[in-house]
């Protein structure tokens, strides 16, 4: 059997510069496990896209994220646009430096990119579903994304749009409580409906959760039901659940329990369309990166991919 010819896109930016400094020690594992390996840097927001785009075009068919969920989110757009060959031809992995590196935990593939690269030559893989989201940006024209893990609407959304203006602190655990508690003072519930498989729920929802991966924002579980293979999106709604419950029951959402909270619903749904009025739209994000406004559709795509998982 040929060795795979593996092609990685390095983030230099993820986890607080982690990528930068751990790349000269990646490239060294990289060689001792005897992987044969292309790469780029990317060195501004977006590139990734280009780069996987660009690694499929030249006939690379495994394909390595070395970053975070970000960064990870940009090589699978790039491998979702290519038009060169079908999605379910290529293999991803992702060795993991970021800050939060959500999207392996549901997968148990290790956070220690030393451990995560013993996985490349074993390969052992999975087919895992990919989203596609349409929604309207701020001059009201329709874009797209492609996900697979995790968007947020509502609250969700609101945190990661104003996490957008950083100060120069804004890389500490400081800054970050310090985001929680604004926002949880001036949010307030999105009124919205959602239309998912011939249902439909119109509510001022506090959160909307919509993944298939189980953790979001640095570990917690708001669709612990979410499974990347069974072809169905996972979604998790909140309505008059009190902005301080998202301090004062914290571990609720990290050990998943807070699901079972009596203003929350849960179910699964292969397609979804969230609207809201003009003038008090809702908002999306997905993996972590702000998107846009409504109208918002997600579309399942089911296996469309093979993933290096343990």
């Amino acid at each position: 059997m040929n060795t795979p010819q593996w092609f990685l896109i390095v983030n230099p930016m993820a986890g607080n510069g982690r990528g930068k400094k751990h790349w000269p020690k990646i490239q060294q594992t990289l060689q001792e496990a005897a992987i044969n390996y292309d790469y780029a840097v990317s060195s501004y927001a977006g590139q990734a896209i280009e780069l996987a785009q660009q690694a499929v075009e030249k006939g690379f068919r495994y394909i390595a994220s070395v970053g975070g969920d970000g960064t990870a989110n940009e090589v699978i757009n790039g491998i979702c646009q290519q038009e060169t060959v079908a999605t379910d031809n290529i293999t991803f992995a992702i060795i993991p430096v970021g800050t939060g590196n959500d999207w392996i935990k549901t997968h148990g593939i290790p956070k220690n990119y030393k451990k995560a690269i013993e996985l490349l030559p074993k390969n052992n893989t999975i087919f895992h579903d990919i989203g596609k989201v349409y929604y309207h940006n701020s001059k009201g024209d329709q874009q797209h994304r492609f996900f697979m893990n995790v968007a947020g609407l509502a609250y969700d959304a609101y945190v990661t749009k104003a996490s957008k203006v950083r100060p120069s602190w804004g890389n500490s655990q400081l800054y970050y409580f310090y985001l929680i508690a604004t926002c949880v003072a001036t949010y307030k519930p999105s009124p919205m409906k959602i239309i998912y498989d011939g249902k439909t729920i119109e509510y001022p929802f506090y959160n909307v959760t919509i993944g298939q991966c189980i953790y979001n924002g640095g570990g917690t579980q708001l669709v612990p039901h979410a499974d990347p293979q069974d072809g169905l999106f996972a979604m998790t709604v909140f309505k008059d659940i009190k902005s301080y419950e998202v301090i004062t029951k914290s571990h609720r959402f990290y050990n998943g329990s807070i699901v079972k909270h009596k203003e929350a619903m849960s179910t699964q749904a292969k397609h979804l369309k969230i609207e809201a009025s003009d003038d008090q739209p809702a908002y999306v994000e997905v993996d972590g990166e702000y998107l846009g406004r409504t109208p918002i559709e997600f579309i399942m795509l089911p296996k469309a991919l093979k993933v290096i998982v343990p």
